[in-house]
């Protein structure tokens, strides 16, 4: 009787944990990462313009995945395979940007070859240098109206992150909504808004940024000093993820200094935790405060 009470402790044992040896956590951002990074490494055009960005999307899905397998939460297996996401997309971005590049440079050698033609038939020369001046400046008004339509686009991503412009350059203020209570680490939810001011800051590379974070009165001095700060480095490390050159980041945190409001209220504290990212108006460095 022992021996069959041992064998029934034993099975329940072994029962209880193969039921906790669950299988990872697979969230549906997780799986679009999965399905983004395949379609790029798939693609010969790609692997030949774009290897290093396959190559960093490869590693970002490896973590993502190395965060399912151990189970971690739905948000950082989310943050993660987001990242993945994003560098599988810009690599096939980059990849259909160069072969467009290359039939267009194919398109150019095509016509130089017909005018070397046309040179030697003289009678048609003059005909065929008024067609190509045609051409060249439909060419010229297209990519004129294509440069005004992403400016255009680029001041809309500014107007839907609510930008105004300042003595400091233009401001782009983002709440409390970019973090959980207490804590620095950017919520997957936020990446919308994060990749929006990457775009805009990696379409005009020459701007400098300064990201200052803030904080509500709410805890002492230095630990809300200390999150004001890696708040800062937080959305800093989100854009350095989306492409932006860190040289060109500086962060700064000042705690519950500088309120936009009085901490009285629940919506008031509200309106202090936040991260303020100022764009230069030019190459130079944003100024301090004070």
């Amino acid at each position: 009787m022992k021996t069959l009470a041992r064998l029934t402790v034993l099975a329940a044992a072994a029962a209880l944990f193969a039921g906790c040896a669950s299988a990872p956590t697979v969230t549906p951002a997780l799986q679009d990462a999965r399905a983004s990074v395949s379609a790029a490494q798939a693609d010969p055009a790609v692997l030949k313009y774009a290897a290093l960005d396959v190559k960093k999307a490869s590693d970002s899905l490896k973590r993502a995945e190395e965060l399912s397998a151990h189970r971690e939460s739905p948000a950082d297996i989310d943050s993660a395979a987001y990242v993945a996401s994003t560098q599988a997309r810009t690599a096939m971005a980059l990849a259909k940007a160069a072969t467009e590049e290359d039939a267009i440079k194919a398109a150019e050698a095509d016509r130089e070859r017909a005018r070397a033609d046309a040179n030697a038939r003289r009678a048609s020369a003059a005909q065929t240098q008024a067609a190509d001046a045609q051409i060249a400046a439909a060419n010229a008004s297209a990519d004129a109206n294509v440069a005004r339509q992403q400016a255009a686009a680029l001041q809309q991503e500014l107007a839907d992150l609510q930008a105004k412009q300042t003595d400091r350059g233009m401001l782009v203020t983002l709440g409390d909504v970019l973090f959980e209570f207490g804590r620095a680490e950017v919520r997957p939810a936020a990446q919308a808004s994060i990749a929006k001011l990457a775009h805009y800051l990696n379409q005009h590379p020459d701007r400098r940024v300064l990201i200052e974070g803030f904080t509500d009165s709410v805890g002492s001095d230095a630990a809300n000093l200390a999150l004001s700060q890696r708040r800062s480095q937080a959305v800093a490390a989100a854009l350095r993820a989306q492409g932006v050159d860190p040289a060109r980041v500086d962060t700064r945190g000042y705690g519950e200094a500088y309120p936009v409001a009085s901490n009285a209220s629940t919506s008031d504290r509200a309106m202090n935790r936040r991260v303020e990212v100022y764009i230069s108006n030019d190459n130079q460095p944003v100024r301090a405060r004070g």
